[in-house]
């Protein structure tokens, strides 16, 4: 049944999944499904966990035996070939989390590879807002080109650009967080 809910909103979106819908594609009556499952929404969420432990795992494979800029871009690519390989999927697993429990545990191994990577960079305390910047600047231009917002604008060019401005926002990280940590020295002649 999730199988067959994950494919409607891979292909139709999130909204389109409905009890009618999901009846159909399995080719029952709607109201025997109550029978099987609590209701839409915990189908719904059962699929939105799903859909962010999968990508959340092939995170943290693109950041295996790799650091800074190199480990950034291999993650970034694949959240943009997910996102374009399985649009509805990728925007169920970027919404408010249905389960919350559910999408805490799904997306560990992205959090800890995420954290890993702007570690390389020698950020050594990687702080929640560090964390959603980078997430931010990359999910915001996926979202920006899966809807066609700049039809005419060069998306791969703009991407890079993104990852690139992630890189110096996590090289300027480091050199503030490394500054701040180094002790204060006194100017010769003050107490």
């Amino acid at each position: 049944m999730v199988d067959a809910a994950e494919v409607i909103v891979d292909h139709d979106g999130w909204r389109q999944l409905t009890m009618t819908s999901l009846a159909a594609k399995l080719g029952v009556k709607g109201p025997s499904l109550y029978n099987h499952v609590e209701s839409i929404e915990a189908v719904l969420g059962e699929v939105q966990v799903r859909a962010m432990a999968t990508l959340s795992n092939q995170l943290q494979r693109a950041a295996m035996g790799r650091v800074r800029a190199d480990c950034l871009r291999a993650m970034a690519a694949v959240q943009r070939t997910y996102a374009k390989a399985h649009p509805g999927l990728y925007e169920l697993a970027m919404s408010q989390a249905i389960d919350r429990h559910g999408m805490t545990v799904a997306s560990v191994p992205a959090g800890e590879a995420l954290s890993a990577v702007i570690q390389s960079f020698g950020v050594g305390d990687v702080s929640i807002e560090l964390g959603l910047s980078c997430l931010a600047a990359l999910h915001g231009l996926i979202t920006l080109e899966r809807t066609n917002l700049m039809p005419d604008a060069n998306t791969d060019l703009a991407y890079e650009r993104v990852i690139d401005a992630v890189v110096l926002m996590l090289e300027h990280e480091a050199t503030t967080s490394l500054s701040a940590d180094a002790p204060v020295k006194r100017r010769a002649g003050s107490r």
